[in-house]
């Protein structure tokens, strides 16, 4: 089942997320929970206020939840067209991955078509294969186009 994310709801994503960044390797972040908290809070907070512009969603199965997204618009400064940009994609490693996935995009999607939008981007910061895997999967699924970005670290001298 897909729902909402409510304030109640958000200590399970929370601990969802930190055993993703435990499981996982995130190149050139440095881990800071508060300020991840409260932009996720903020974002459940806008949705809450019925804010078009925002999503957070769960994948729960039998109310444990396996999965979530969260996503927020921009301005594309090419087009001023509105898209829906996603900003966590974090699933249980200890589940079907793919089901979760593509569930939660659905439902993104869904949100989008509702509210007159017709474009959302995700980007990944996993490793190199596992970003391509997850670029490759939503290209297939949704017939989208993959698109590469960079990330650096500049180094003190």
């Amino acid at each position: 089942m897909i729902r909402t994310i409510k304030d109640n709801d958000v200590l399970e994503a929370i601990k969802l997320m930190d055993k993703s960044t435990i499981d996982n390797e995130y190149f050139g972040y440095s881990r800071n929970e508060s300020v991840w908290i409260q932009y996720f809070l903020s974002l459940v907070e806008r949705q809450a206020k019925g804010d078009p512009h925002v999503l957070v969603i769960g994948s729960y199965k039998d109310e444990e939840l396996r999965g979530f997204l969260s996503a927020e618009t921009f301005t594309n400064y090419y087009t001023k067209e509105w898209v829906m940009d996603v900003k966590d994609c974090i699933v249980d490693h200890d589940h079907n991955n793919t089901f979760v996935v593509y569930r939660l995009f659905d439902a993104m999607i869904a949100h989008v078509k509702q509210h007159g939008g017709k474009h959302w981007r995700a980007d990944s910061i996993r490793s190199e294969q596992e970003a391509f895997d997850y670029g490759r999967f939503l290209q297939h699924r949704y017939d989208a186009a993959i698109h590469v970005s960079v990330r650096g670290v500049i180094k003190e001298n």
